[in-house]
């Protein structure tokens, strides 16, 4: 059973998805209702009425106030029942809804499903990038619902050395087989580069317009993940033995967010700094990233999560190589922080 954190930030969307028009979200096994108000305010709370449970998120907004679809009830920003249709003069004590902090930022909607006390806009990874489209080729605002867990899919991110076996014709090839590989922590942020050298150059950066398709090249791969879901990954290439700065690269913002233990909205975007004009590039290269995570991993991940069979990843006792340290390294973040949220509702209780 996955524990699930509480107590971080998680996507809840592309800023362009939430209107006036109430907006559904299922995180971490928890029903969420997002909407702007009429003030432009982006509001999130839970979407069940506490009268008789109607989801919120089929009612209709009235100012900065959502009404039941139901019965009428109207709540506010701070999940207070205000108007009662039946009753202008009184609302029951506990008509109240589950409130989120929400926040807006480099094009994302980041919620925290945690104690509302604890919740920094300072903590939001920085993906600052995506707000740069003057200076970057976007693809579009992609998201795929996967049928398997979210921890499952970290493992294969954090994972730089399949590529060559999954993706050969798509994100990697056979030539990836060498390279070496540096991860390391830092705080609760897991970071590994990977550098191949001397190889065929990616399919993702066929007619790149710099660099000639036959052009033996070194290639990068840095990413970067901060709990729970949050990862960046860059991927570049330039002729062999050359300076990174005589080469191109592109990269992207993949956000994970747990729907519930068996299903995960997988949120991304790739951005480039070569052949910025060409739409048929951005095309080309959306429809190859969807082959590499629709076709190849999504599969690959889903028979893994069969064969596990419901069983804890550690009791599986698995064999560790060395290019699974990021992924270790991000498990073991997840169980300290979901130990250290058991532990401190312990001492609540206390």
């Amino acid at each position: 059973m996955t524990n699930f954190i509480k107590n971080t930030w998680y996507t809840a969307g592309w800023s362009s998805e939430i209107g006036a028009k109430p907006a559904h979200r299922k995180i971490i096994g928890e029903h969420v209702v997002l909407y702007r108000g009429e003030s432009g305010n982006l509001i999130a709370l839970e979407d069940k009425c506490p009268h008789r449970f109607a989801p919120l998120h089929k009612g209709k907004i009235i100012g900065d106030l959502i009404e039941c679809p139901y019965h009428g009830l109207r709540f506010g920003d701070n999940g207070k029942c205000v108007y009662n249709p039946f009753d202008p003069n009184f609302s029951p004590p506990n008509a109240t809804v589950k409130t989120y902090s929400v926040v807006e930022k480099d094009t994302l909607i980041w919620i925290w499903m945690g104690e509302e006390p604890l919740a920094s806009p300072e903590d939001i990874p920085d993906y600052h990038w995506l707000n740069e489209t003057d200076k970057y080729a976007m693809t579009s605002e992609g998201m795929i619902e996967m049928p398997v867990n979210y921890e499952l899919i970290i493992d294969n991110l954090l994972d730089l050395s399949h590529g060559q076996f999954l993706h050969p014709t798509t994100l990697g090839n056979t030539a990836m087989a060498g390279g070496t590989t540096d991860s390391r922590k830092e705080g609760n942020t897991v970071h590994s580069d990977r550098l191949n050298y001397d190889g065929y150059m990616p399919t993702l950066f066929n007619n790149n317009g710099v660099i000639p398709n036959e052009t033996k090249v070194d290639y990068w791969n840095d990413l970067r993940w901060d709990p729970a879901g949050s990862y960046y990954l860059e991927v570049g290439i330039t002729p062999a033995g050359e300076p990174r700065e005589k080469g191109v690269y592109i990269g992207s913002a993949q956000l994970l967010t747990p729907i519930d233990e068996a299903t995960t909205a997988y949120r991304f975007i790739l951005f480039r700094t070569f052949m910025k004009d060409s739409e048929e590039l951005t095309r080309g290269i959306e429809a190859l990233v969807m082959k590499a995570f629709v076709e190849e991993d999504e599969p690959m991940i889903a028979d893994v999560q069969k064969r596990m069979n419901g069983k804890d990843f550690w009791s599986l006792r698995p064999a560790i190589l060395e290019g699974d340290r990021a992924a270790i390294f991000a498990r073991r973040i997840l169980e300290k922080l979901a130990r250290d949220e058991e532990n401190s509702q312990g001492e609540c209780l206390d």
